[in-house]
């Protein structure tokens, strides 16, 4: 059985390739902002992308908390490709070609079944902040889970002293 992970616990990092020819890994990723992962396996389904179109209906909202979007996929990269410039994504998606979405707990039922896709919000200390594995649809989800957003200290509040004062000798002068 795959390691599960929980509301609390280190979001395991991942290194994945993106339909932006980039290879992102989460550490990197949220420093800047929280991080929304939306886990699926076949860009085809109709659930699938009715999830991935309300992310992208809903991503203006989201940086304003701030977040970003990620969503991974084991499918191969231009069948990705394919599926964000249809659906005109404004987030990447991720190539999960070595079973990345098993450390989160996003695992088949059996060999004959896909896993469900799964909704995971990490925070900026690297932390689980909200999840819902399985995913119910995402269009549903997201009033909960901007609420908990809300809460999250702003991009700012760990910037050195000498940073922010910086900034607002600028903003002064």
């Amino acid at each position: 059985m795959a390691p599960t992970v929980a509301i609390g616990d280190e979001a395991p990092n991942f290194d994945l390739t993106s339909t932006e020819d980039v290879v992102i890994m989460l550490r990197d990723e949220v420093p800047r902002c929280a991080v929304l992962l939306y886990l699926f396996s076949d860009p085809a389904d109709p659930a699938v992308r009715a999830d991935l179109e309300a992310l992208a209906g809903a991503a203006e909202r989201l940086v304003e908390l701030p977040l970003s979007v990620l969503g991974i996929s084991p499918a191969k990269l231009p069948e990705l490709k394919a599926v964000q410039h249809e659906l005109g994504l404004p987030f990447p998606l991720l190539v999960d070609d070595r079973g990345f979405s098993a450390d989160y707990g996003v695992v088949a039922p059996s060999e004959e079944q896909a896993p469900a896709p799964a909704l995971i919000a990490v925070n900026r200390q690297q932390r689980i902040l909200w999840m819902a594995n399985p995913a119910g649809s995402v269009a549903d989800a997201l009033a909960g889970l901007e609420r908990d957003l809300k809460r999250l200290p702003s991009t700012t509040s760990n910037y050195p002293r000498q940073v922010i004062n910086r900034l607002i000798d600028r903003w002064v002068n």
